[in-house]
């Protein structure tokens, strides 16, 4: 049926303006229309049937295609383009604390930071606790400076306070140490977390971790979240900023997955979503994920949930978390495991995306899928290494001869300062490596590895590709390292989409290609690189149907 189905959109992408029989649902005039189509880059105006476009190109031509039913939309000269798909973000799991967490990703000062702070505890009963989780920088205020306790006692001193910078460490107020005990008599243990103590022995209020832990104490901080509401609230969000499609690498443990699926039940699923399976136990996770994939096809997409095979943490040691530096040598039994896991997927032809923030982890990681593709073509299978903060050209030359794809996210936006302290200037410049992937004919997919890492929405992450300024200025790319817009917008398009196994239905906007599309508010090739970060969308849609509207649509065309 697929390959069927791949037969009829080849077949009308030869008449690019036919309908496939009756009048449509709606046409969209006036506009300036981004297809992402090679064959035809630009249009103005388009028509829709159901949950498909029916034609593409200019306004008289879809005159043939309006009868009584149809509604006509004035674009009004907005720019159009399909629906943005991001690759590798935590949605899941994020989502589901959207509406409990503070963002300070745009705050510009960290008074602005803490007021927010103030107003979200003014909306909760006392003791109820406030969080900043990730995706922020110190460099960014106006102040230059983190929080201090003091800082947080202030903004929230009837209320348990907690902020965590990226994954580095996180600060308490002095209810939150209260509250977590951290200064009782026998003072409450925290797993994987270092509680920093003065020369008393009191806490100070600053905690260090990591990933895993850091997850687990903000699991515990926000349980009575209503996290099927929150979900929602989140992908709302998101198509207010023109998304229709993400790819989870790993949201956790079976429960984590119930909010969505119940979205999708109940018909409230706004986005068409992918998932991937990591592995949740460290040792034997070869074993571990032939258990979990012994009733499971390779991958599997109904519309609206794609399962898109294995993701990020494969091998527990043999993932180099947020390290910034070289130096990474995982042992000898762990490259052994990855080698079991990625024959196993590769027989069974499951697709994967592995995690490599450095360059050593990726030379470990390609160790394993070169000695694979001795006996598997891995090409049709399109894995793909994620971050890849300071990959090399040789580790780039490598997944290219190999068929791999590169997920790029947006660790160097925060943590550019820091690769460049740990590696060097000139490496922090062209980091990640994108344009030099792009020169080797790699494929390339756009993320944003929010919700801690990165700021939800794609637009951020865009408007780093073609300006390539860091957070608060720390880190500006070279020239030669940057995007054009239309590059940057392919990457959370056709290339996302391609990464989904969904090229024949979405990415682009041509006949036969499901009608998920944003109409933006502002003119984004034309308009200031440095506000492209607050571009919306004025009107989305999902198979046709509006997820999120304004109304600035509302008057029918001319």
């Amino acid at each position: 049926m697929k390959k069927y189905r791949t037969l009829v959109l080849a077949l009308a992408a030869l008449l690019p303006f036919a309908s496939h029989g009756g009048d449509a649902d709606l046409v969209l005039r006036n506009g300036a229309i981004l297809t992402m189509d090679p064959a035809l880059p630009r249009a103005s105006a388009l028509a829709i049937r159901g949950e498909r476009i029916v034609a593409v190109g200019g306004d008289g031509e879809m005159d043939r295609h309006v009868g009584p039913g149809t509604r006509q939309l004035d674009l009004k000269g907005r720019t159009v383009i399909p629906g943005l798909i991001d690759t590798h973000i935590h949605a899941i799991r994020g989502g589901q604390t959207y509406a409990f967490e503070t963002y300070w990703y745009d705050a510009p000062s960290l008074a602005e930071a803490l007021d927010r702070l103030s107003r979200d505890a003014a909306r909760r009963p006392r003791d109820r606790w406030v969080a900043v989780v990730g995706s922020w920088h110190p460099r960014q205020f106006q102040e230059r400076r983190a929080p201090a306790r003091a800082d947080l006692d202030r903004a929230a001193p009837a209320h348990p306070a907690y902020v965590q910078y990226l994954y580095d460490y996180a600060l308490l107020n002095t209810r939150g140490i209260e509250v977590l005990g951290l200064d009782d008599a026998r003072p409450a243990e925290l797993p994987g977390i270092t509680v920093e103590r003065d020369a008393q022995g009191r806490a100070t209020g600053r905690l260090h971790g990591g990933i895993g832990p850091f997850n687990a104490l903000f699991a515990r901080l926000s349980r009575d979240v209503d996290r099927q509401a929150s979900l929602r609230e989140f992908l709302r969000a998101m198509n207010a900023r023109g998304l229709t499609g993400f790819i989870d690498p790993s949201a956790g443990g079976p429960e984590a997955y119930e909010p969505l699926f119940a979205l999708r039940d109940r018909g409230e699923l706004t986005l068409r979503a992918g998932y991937r399976i990591s592995a949740l136990r460290s040792g034997g996770e070869a074993e571990w994920f032939r258990n979990v994939m012994a009733f499971r096809p390779p991958r599997h997409d109904d519309g609206q949930i794609a399962f898109l095979g294995l993701g990020e943490n494969l091998v527990t040691a043999m993932n180099d978390g947020v390290r910034m530096g070289p130096g990474f040598a995982p042992p000898e039994a762990a490259r052994q495991e990855l080698l079991r896991v990625a024959a196993y997927a590769a027989e069974r032809r499951i697709p994967l995306e592995i995690h490599a923030y450095t360059d050593d982890a990726a030379d470990a990681i390609l160790d394993a899928f070169e000695r694979v593709a001795e006996q598997h073509d891995l090409r049709p299978l399109r894995w793909s290494i994620a971050h890849l903060n300071t990959g090399s050209r040789r580790t780039l030359e490598r997944m290219a001869r190999l068929g791999l794809a590169y997920t790029v996210q947006m660790g160097p936006y925060f943590e550019g300062e820091a690769i460049g302290q740990a590696n060097s200037q000139a490496l922090a410049e062209v980091s990640p490596p994108v344009r030099a992937a792009l020169d080797l004919d790699l494929r390339v997919a756009g993320g944003t590895d929010s919700t801690r890492i990165g700021v939800a929405g794609v637009w951020q992450a865009i408007q780093y590709h073609v300006q390539g300024r860091a957070i608060g200025g720390m880190v500006q790319r070279e020239p030669g390292a940057l995007l054009t817009r239309e590059e940057a917008l392919d990457l959370y398009t056709r290339q996302a989409a391609w990464l989904a196994f969904d090229e024949d239905d979405r990415g682009q906007l041509n006949v036969g290609k499901l009608a998920d599309l944003a109409v933006l508010d502002q003119p984004y090739l034309s308009m200031p690189v440095d506000r492209i970060h607050t571009v919306d969308s004025v009107l989305t849609l999902l198979g046709g149907k509006p997820v999120h509207d304004t109304g600035a649509l509302s008057a029918p065309a001319r």
